[in-house]
């Protein structure tokens, strides 16, 4: 699995300033050159008038209350656009561009949305389709392609939609990261998530990749939430410790914070980082889980 770290500088191939600028701007790709090179002519198809563009303000207007879930993912804009066959036009296919703030929101947006047994396709980071549906993430965006019809025309038409978006944005998609950095063994395939607030349902709680893992018939919880800075993870856990109520010596290394909502919380603070597990009972796992993330 090719990974990319999009907590540090991206690599590109723009030299100079040029570089420096689309960095510090935080977007990837060239959707700044405007929407419309991301909704190409496709043989049989027609695509409606202009392309609609939503922001913050008026995402509601066409998704109502699931605007909800992007709202928690840094939401910034929404390009939408409807193709009609021309062979049929009551066939259509709608394609919606969801840009997130920034690669890692992208994936945790589309992770909510993604199924537990998907049928993955080729496209973007990483990608599945359904009956009528097709969605996948790339760069800061998540993708949804999706067609009342089932006939193989509309989905060839689905599918070549899709890869000329991905290309657009990113020729070269890689997961980010700090997304495959939690323990592969025993890991449930697919449970890996972002989670951008509210995580264990603590406001002060943000930030945080989690997986489902299972052994011996146990599922549990790994996750790892990076801060900004040391402090910041400092603050975090002292926030905890204050919500559950126990003492604590606010030391780097490894702390147990009774959580009256989810049990026990093991977690090990390293720097900016706090690594750690939950709905774990087993207590031979929790210290080989906390052993091992002592020593990343």
């Amino acid at each position: 699995m090719k990974t990319r770290n999009y907590f540090t500088n991206r690599k590109t191939v723009l030299p100079g300033i040029i570089a420096v600028l689309l960095i510090l701007s935080g977007f990837s790709g060239p959707l700044k050159a405007g929407p419309d090179r991301y909704f190409p002519a496709i043989d049989g198809w027609e695509r409606q008038s202009d392309i609609d563009v939503y922001t913050p303000e008026t995402l509601w207007d066409i998704i109502n209350g699931a605007a909800d879930l992007f709202y928690a993912y840094d939401f910034i804009e929404l390009f939408w656009a409807e193709y009609i066959s021309t062979e049929d036009e009551s066939v259509y296919i709608v394609m919606e561009i969801y840009r997130q703030g920034g690669p890692v929101r992208a994936f945790g947006v589309y992770s909510q949305e993604r199924p537990m047994s998907p049928e993955l396709v080729d496209i973007g980071v990483q990608g599945y389709r359904a009956p009528g549906v097709l969605h996948f993430f790339v760069g800061d965006c998540y993708v949804k392609i999706r067609s009342h019809d089932r006939s193989a025309d509309t989905e060839q038409a689905m599918n070549k939609l899709a890869r000329h978006v991905s290309d657009m944005i990113d020729p070269d998609p890689q997961f980010p990261a700090i997304v495959t950095s939690l323990p592969e063994e025993h890991k449930v395939a697919f449970s890996e998530e972002f989670i951008n607030t509210n995580f264990l349902g603590h406001q002060f709680l943000s930030r945080a990749f989690v997986s489902t893992y299972e052994r011996e018939g146990e599922r549990y919880n790994l996750f790892l939430i990076e801060n900004e800075t040391k402090e910041e993870s400092r603050q975090l856990l002292a926030s905890y410790y204050e919500f559950s109520g126990q003492d604590a010596d606010l030391q780097e290394g490894v702390h147990r914070v009774a959580d009256r909502w989810n049990g026990e919380v093991g977690i090990v603070w390293k720097g900016n980082r706090l690594y750690g597990y939950y709905n774990l009972e087993n207590s031979e796992l929790q210290e080989k889980y906390l052993a091992l993330f002592s020593g990343n």
